[in-house]
């Protein structure tokens, strides 16, 4: 497995790097038979605190992401490593049950474009925005389950999916209030 470790505004001494190659080698060898790779960024900012982010690749098209903050780069480390804990261990039997994947789920998935969308600052009364940043990503076909899984491990608001019970497209994200919502378009109101 391989493991990046950067720093953003400060540069990362030896005995830091092997803190974090030692203590991420422990947590993933504990849950994880063959992670691809792992990206640690220590970020220093304007206040004088540490925020570690950390990026494990599990498989083919699942990432795990957890930050950590703290005045102690140490600490800060620590700190998303127990998150990355948490969350590994929260979904492990479901991370290493590849038959049932296998068995369940087609392996189909289909291309979508991503946009990241800027407003243009001189005019603010213009309903059309600049587009910055363009990305494709897969679809995948899972259960409503798998889709929450995958949205809590890669900590992003918003996941589309085939829904592996009726393969409609439908959207699981995090709402304002900490929970989880879901959009089903196939579900008749009654």
């Amino acid at each position: 497995m391989t493991i990046t470790i950067t720093g953003k505004q400060m540069e990362i001494g030896d005995s830091l790097k092997e803190f974090i190659d030692t203590e991420i080698e422990t947590v993933i060898t504990r849950y994880m038979a063959d992670p691809h790779d792992a990206t640690v960024t220590m970020v220093k900012d304007a206040h004088h605190q540490f925020k570690t982010d950390i990026t494990l690749h599990v498989g083919k098209n699942l990432v795990v992401h957890c930050t950590g903050s703290d005045s102690d780069p140490y600490k800060s480390v620590s700190s998303s490593l127990a998150k990355l804990e948490s969350q590994i261990r929260r979904y492990k039997t479901r991370l290493r049950d590849k038959k049932r994947h296998a068995a369940n789920h087609e392996h189909r998935s289909e291309l979508v474009q991503k946009f990241v969308i800027k407003p243009q600052e001189e005019d603010t009364h213009d309903d059309n925005p600049l587009i910055i940043a363009e990305t494709t990503s897969e679809i995948h076909t899972l259960s409503v389950g798998d889709a929450v899984m995958r949205m809590d491990l890669s900590a992003t608001p918003v996941v589309i999916f085939r829904n592996a019970a009726n393969g409609e497209m439908n959207v699981v994200f995090r709402r304002a209030d900490g929970h989880v919502g879901w959009i089903d378009p196939s579900r008749k109101l009654a």
